[in-house]
This record gives structure tokens, sequence and C-alpha cells, in this order.
């Protein structure tokens, strides 16, 4: 069970609310199967664990908890971020529903992911937390495929890290751990330029594991064609790994990112970064941030209004949170598109008869 805090200094409270004692660990550790949760929910729905596709974030807090209400922002920002790549978060304190209600209600959209009350017996703290031997808050568990991958202050960076991993579907230690000769072998080939090695290397870890090493396609991809100067070979494989991720969104937004952004990228293949864009697209059944995606291509591409008309479609399919922030660019192409507009008349209009009367 929480214990709440009471005649502490503010720098007590933060010690004592956010360490997690894992010297104290017990059952339940990374690789336990996630217990069940014995909740009422506040508002939104308990997450399902059976669903392999699903991340799902378990934290426990309370209203009183300083350090938790540094974490409610960033929880509710990766909730709403990755929400279509299947990430589900969930809040549980074991206060009272007239204590949580209230709270919750006042956050508003600040606090959209779904929030619970533990019963009254305390069942899920003692399932979770007790089992764990986790005694402060904030305590996040990041639960994949029904199997807790990480526990730990939600605040932590390595919490981000691993979530990340995980809703990219990159996160497997042990792959990663038996990779690293194999990448560093790469490496010293680059470095003597010996890229038949390099790309032998490369093409034995995606072959391993193509999803967990879609950063190592990605980095194929720049090698050849910033390191190699190999321009035709980049894109004869950026074609080839747009096929091969074709059902990737990470992946395929890593690429697209890197053409668009990579500053020792000379000639940008926007053709290559729009099919990936639209792959995206088309897998992530024309979400919001798939959508911006392609108007991003457009409109470094040079087509001002069809960016617009992307970015306007992507705006109204946003969650709340995300509005302003996709309304934001959605003025700047607008601008752009009505200076280009303004440039274009001004070229095509007749030159002015300044000879001598």
């Amino acid at each position: 069970m929480i214990t709440r805090l009471t005649n502490i200094t503010a720098a007590a409270a933060f010690a004592l609310c956010s360490f997690s004692m894992s010297a104290f660990a017990g059952d339940l550790k990374v690789g336990s199967s996630a217990p069940d949760l014995t909740v009422e929910m506040v508002h939104g729905e308990a997450p399902n664990f059976s669903d392999p596709k699903a991340t799902i974030v378990v934290e426990f807090w309370a209203t009183w908890c300083g350090p938790c209400m540094r974490s409610i922002p960033h929880l509710n920002e990766l909730a709403s971020k990755y929400k279509a790549k299947g990430l589900t978060i969930i809040g549980i304190s074991d206060e009272p529903m007239t204590t949580v209600r209230p709270f919750v209600d006042r956050k508003g959209t600040a606090m959209a992911y779904p929030v619970a009350i533990d019963n009254k017996e305390k069942s899920t703290s003692e399932k979770w937390m007790k089992a764990a031997g986790q005694e402060g808050i904030p305590c996040a568990f990041i639960v994949r495929e029904g199997k807790i991958v990480w526990i730990g202050n939600p605040l932590d960076t390595k919490f981000d890290e691993v979530l990340i991993g995980c809703v990219s579907g990159r996160y497997n230690p042990e792959l990663m751990k038996g990779a690293a000769p194999v990448k560093a072998a790469a490496d010293t080939a680059a470095k003597l330029k010996n890229w038949s090695d390099v790309w032998k290397h490369y093409d034995a870890l995606i072959a391993t594991d193509k999803k967990v090493f879609g950063d190592i396609a990605v980095k194929k991809y720049r090698t050849m064609l910033v390191d190699a100067q190999d321009a035709s070979g980049a894109s004869a494989w950026g074609n080839e790994l747009v096929l091969k991720y074709s059902e990737d969104a990470v992946t395929l937004e890593e690429l697209t990112r890197l053409i668009l952004s990579d500053s020792t990228i000379k000639d940008r293949d926007y053709a290559l970064a729009l099919a990936a864009a639209v792959q995206m697209q088309v897998y992530s059944n024309n979400d919001a941030a798939s959508i911006a995606l392609v108007a991003e291509v457009v409109y470094h591409s040079g087509d001002m209004d069809r960016a617009v008309a992307l970015q306007q479609d992507a705006w109204m399919a946003s969650e709340p949170s995300q509005k302003a922030e996709y309304r934001r660019v959605l003025d700047t192409y607008r601008k752009a598109a009505k200076k280009s507009a303004t440039a274009k008349l001004s070229s095509d209009a007749p030159a002015a008869d300044v000879s001598a009367p």
C-alpha cells in the first residue's frame, strides 16, 4: 500500500515520493506476466493485456505526490503521440473516488489518458507495487505482449528509451546484446571504407530481425548515399527498403525524416521520401501523424497548395491535445503558399512598358 507523506519538507517529499526501492524487489519483476487490474475507472477504459500489438504503461500515482504532478504532462504527451502505435497508459491511485475524480476533471485534456482507482482492499497495489518491492511513486510498469519489460520512475530517461523501443517493436535486449559485435565490425569496415563488408554486416543484422534492426536498414541507406557516395545503390536500396518495411511505420518515418532533415545529404530524393511517407500513411490508416508527414514531404518538394490541403486534413484528424501544434504548422504552410502564389503572379505579369513615349 502506498502511504501518504505528511509533515516533511518539499525536498524530502520529492526524495521519498519518487525513489523506487528496487532493493526490496519481490516476486514481480521484469519478465513476469502482468497481473490483472482490479480497479474502478475514473475515465477511459482499462487496457487489454492480451493484445499482442499493445504497449501498456501501468502507472501508480497520487494527487498529493509532487513528482507525480511532473510526470502527468509527460505521460499525457506520450499517450497522445503514440496512441496510433498501440500505446495505452493508465494511471492508478489508491485514493478515494471523491478525491481523484475532481482532480482529473480539473485537469481535463491535460490528463486525457485512462485513470482508475484501486479497490478498497488495495489489491491492485498489492499485486503490482508490493509484489515488485516498489514503495515510491510515481512508479511505472511497461508491459509488452503481456510481460513486464521495465519497472521504475516515468521521469527516468530510461523509461522513454524503453517505451519508444516497445512501441516501435524494437525493444529486444537479448538481440541487441548479441548484435553488438556485428555492429562494431560494421563500424570498423566503414572506417576502412570496405563497403562490401559493411553491407554484409548490415544485411546480417536485418536478416536476424528486420523490425528490431529497422534503424540499421535506414543507416545503410544513409551510409551508401553519404559515406560511400553511391547514389544509385542508395536509391535502389531505399526503394527496396520501402517494400521490405511496408508494414513498419517507424522505419518508414525514419527514412522519410532522414531524407528531409539530414544535413549531410546534399541531393534529397523527395520521390523516395514521398513513397515512404505515403506507405506509412496507408499502413497507419490515415492517422494525423502520417498525413502530416506526407504534407511535410510535399511542402519541402515545393507543392505548397497540396501541403496546405494535407496538413488541414491532419489537423482535422488530430487529437484535441495536438490541435495547436498541427494548426501552427498549417499556418506556416498557408503563409508559404500565399508567398509562392504572390511570387508566381509577379513573374507571370507582363513587363511594364518603360520605353520613352
